[in-house]
C-alpha cells in the first residue's frame, strides 16, 4: 500500500480528537444534542487547524446510521466510512476556488431537488468559499435563507474578509484559533510513541514553532523529519533540515554588542551566511528573539519559548534597557525592508550590525541632540571604538579608530557651539538698538536674508539708515525697484532684525526721491532691465518670481 502521509493518517475523527478548538466542538456538540441544527454554517480562520476536519466530524454526527444524530459516531458504518472517504453521495465537497460562476451554483441548487439517497442530511461542504464570485454568492442568497428541507450548509474560508456580508449574516459563524505550541508538541508526541519514533523533546518544539499554530503544517515538517533518515531526531537535524538559526547565535550577537566587538558579530554573520540560511529568515528570527526578550523584562509569560531558552534570554536581558532593544529592532526592520530593492543584501545586513555594534555611540550622538533641544549642555565620556578587522585601504593613512573619533570631536565641537548660540539667544546681544549695531550686522543679516530673497537681500545691503528711534529703524533706498520690492518683504526683514538682535524691531523703507526718475509701483522684467541689468539677467536665469 502507498505511504500516507501524517496529516491524512492522523486526520482527525471525532470531536475529542480535534486539538485547540474546545469553544466550537462544544457548541457543535450541545446543538446535536438539542436538535438544534442550522442550515448553514461557516467555519473561518488560519490553514491547518481542522475546519474541513470538523466539518466532516459534524457531518458523521448528524447521518450516522448507528446513532445519529449523535456526538460519538461510531466510524465503521457506512456512512461514516464514506464521508471518512470523501466518496458520500449525501456528503458533498466542493472547492471553492474551482467552481467560481453563477453556472456552478445553478448545478448545485438542481441537485438541491433530490432527496438523501442514505442518509438523514444532505450536506454541502465548500471549502475556499471566499473564491466564489460576487454573483455566485448573490445566486446562492435565496437558497441559504430558504433551503431545502434536511440540507445543510458548511463554508470553510481562511479569508472571511472576503465573504460578502449578506452571506455571512445567513451563516452561524465558528472561529477556529491558532494551535498552541504545547498542543502541537502533545499530538507529535503521541505520534512519534505510536510509529515508534525516538526525537528529541527540544527537536519538536522546534517543529512546534515552526509550524506557526497549524497542525497539518507541523504534521508536514515531523514528515520531512522522519525521511532524515536517523534512528534518532535530535535539535540540531530539525535545525539543519529547515534552516533554522539556533537562538544561541542570537544571544553571541547581543552578547558582542555589549563587549563592542564588531569583528565577533560579523564573523557570526558571516558563519550563518555561508551555511545558506535565508537572510530574511534570520532577521525574522532574531526580531523574534528581541521581542521576547523585551517581553521578559516586562514580566510577561511565553508560552513560545523553552525554559533552556528562557534562562539564557534572562541573562542577557539584563544587559540592556528596553530603549536599547527597541533601537536595534528598528535597525532590523529597516534592513528587511531595504534589502528587498538591494542587488547585495549581505553587506546591507553587515552594515547593519556594524550600526548595532555601535549602540552606545549612538546613544550618545542621541543624548548630544536632546542637549541642543533643551539648550542644557551634557557631560559626555569620550568614546571607546572598537576596531574592525578589515582590509586597510591602500595609500590611507589615518585608522578606522581615528576616523570615528575624528568624526565625533567634529560632532560635539558642532553641539557645543550651537548650545552657545542657543546660549546667546536667551540674553540679548545689546538693550537698545543703535545705528553702529545695524551698520555692523546689515551684511549678515542680508546674507540670512538672501536665503529667502536672494534679489531683496542685493537691495537691502545698498540701503542707507534714515532714521533710528526706539528700535523704529527707517531704511532708504535710491532705486525705485528695490523699494517697491523692499516694501513688499519688510515683515520678512523685520523678523531678521529681531531674531539677530533678540530685540522687537519695526523695519520701513523709504523711496529717496532722484530728480528725473519715476517711481515704478509694479516693475515689469523690462523695467528691471533698465534699472539692474545684473538683476534681470539673475532672474531670467534662475526663473525668479518677484512678489
Amino acid at each position: 500500500m502507498a505511504y500516507l502521509i501524517l496529516a491524512r493518517k492522523y486526520r482527525p475523527q471525532t470531536f475529542d480528537e480535534v486539538y485547540a478548538q474546545d469553544h466550537i466542538t462544544k457548541i457543535l456538540k450541545n446543538t446535536i444534542e438539542m436538535d438544534r441544527t442550522a442550515q448553514a454554517y461557516l467555519f473561518t480562520g488560519p490553514r491547518g487547524v481542522g475546519k474541513t476536519s470538523l466539518a466532516r466530524i459534524f457531518a458523521k454526527s448528524l447521518n450516522c446510521l448507528n446513532d445519529g444524530p449523535t456526538t460519538t459516531p461510531c466510524n465503521v458504518c457506512q456512512n461514516c466510512t464514506e464521508i471518512t472517504q470523501g466518496i458520500s453521495s449525501d456528503v458533498i465537497e466542493i472547492d471553492g476556488a474551482s467552481n467560481t460562476g453563477v453556472e456552478d451554483i445553478r448545478d448545485l441548487q438542481k441537485e438541491l431537488m433530490y432527496a438523501p439517497s442514505t442518509s438523514r442530511n444532505k450536506i454541502y461542504i465548500i471549502d475556499e468559499v471566499h473564491m466564489l464570485s460576487k454573483n455566485a454568492f448573490n445566486a446562492l442568497l435565496k437558497t441559504l435563507e430558504e433551503p431545502p428541507e434536511n440540507v445543510i450548509f458548511i463554508f470553510a474560508t481562511t479569508e472571511p474578509h472576503k465573504v460578502i456580508p449578506t452571506i455571512i449574516s445567513r451563516c452561524q459563524r465558528f472561529d477556529f484559533k491558532r494551535i498552541p505550541i504545547p498542543d502541537i508538541i502533545d499530538r507529535l508526541s503521541s505520534i512519534c510513541k505510536i510509529d515508534g519514533i525516538s526525537i528529541d523533546p527540544e527537536a519538536l518544539f522546534a517543529i512546534g514553532k515552526k509550524a506557526d499554530g497549524s497542525m497539518r503544517d507541523a504534521l508536514s515538517l515531523m514528515d520531512q523529519v522522519i525521511a532524515y533518515g536517523k534512528d534518532y531526531i535530535s535539535l540540531v537535524d530539525v535545525l539543519t533540515i529547515f534552516g533554522i538559526v539556533h537562538t544561541d547565535v542570537f544571544y553571541n550577537i547581543l552578547l558582542s554588542v555589549t563587549e563592542k566587538n564588531a569583528s565577533g558579530i560579523i564573523e557570526l554573520l558571516h558563519d550563518i551566511l555561508e551555511k545558506g540560511n535565508d537572510i530574511q529568515e534570520f532577521l525574522n528570527g532574531m526580531l523574534d528573539y528581541i521581542r521576547n526578550l523585551l517581553l521578559l523584562k516586562l514580566k510577561i509569560e511565553i508560552p513560545t519559548i523553552s525554559e533552556a531558552d528562557r534562562k539564557q534570554m534572562l541573562e542577557i536581558s539584563d544587559k540592556f534597557e528596553d530603549g536599547d532593544l527597541l533601537y536595534i529592532m528598528t535597525i532590523l526592520i529597516k534592513t528587511k525592508m531595504d534589502i528587498k530593492s538591494c542587488s547585495n543584501p549581505a553587506l546591507v545586513v553587515e552594515i547593519a550590525f556594524i550600526k548595532i555594534s555601535r549602540l552606545s555611540e549612538l546613544q550618545s550622538l542621541d543624548k548630544l541632540i536632546d542637549s541642543i533641544n533643551t539648550g542644557k549642555p551634557v557631560q559626555m565620556e569620550p568614546a571607546k571604538v572598537q576596531p574592525i578587522r578589515m582590509q586597510p585601504v591602500q595609500d590611507e593613512k589615518i585608522t578606522i579608530q581615528e576616523q570615528q573619533t575624528t568624526i565625533m570631536r567634529k560632532k560635539t565641537e558642532e553641539v557645543k557651539a550651537e548650545i552657545q548660540k542657543e546660549a546667546d539667544q536667551e540674553n540679548p546681544k545689546i538693550d537698545k538698538l543703535t545705528i553702529e549695531a545695524v551698520e555692523e550686522s546689515l551684511d549678515d543679516i542680508a546674507n540670512t536674508l538672501s536665503k529667502q530673497k536672494p534679489i531683496v537681500a542685493n537691495y537691502l545691503i545698498k540701503c542707507k539708515i534714515r532714521n533710528l528711534s526706539n528700535n523704529f529703524l527707517h531704511l532708504a533706498s535710491a532705486n525705485s525697484l528695490a523699494f517697491n520690492m523692499l516694501k513688499d518683504e519688510k515683515v520678512i526683514i523685520s523678523d531678521i532684525f529681531t531674531k539677530h538682535f533678540n530685540l522687537k524691531i519695526k523695519v520701513d523703507f523709504t523711496l529717496e526721491e532722484v530728480k528725473g526718475k519715476k517711481v515704478i509701483t509694479n516693475p515689469t522684467l523690462d523695467d528691471i532691465k533698465r534699472e539692474s541689468p545684473t538683476i534681470a539677467s539673475f532672474i531670467e536665469d534662475t526663473d525668479s518670481i518677484i512678489n
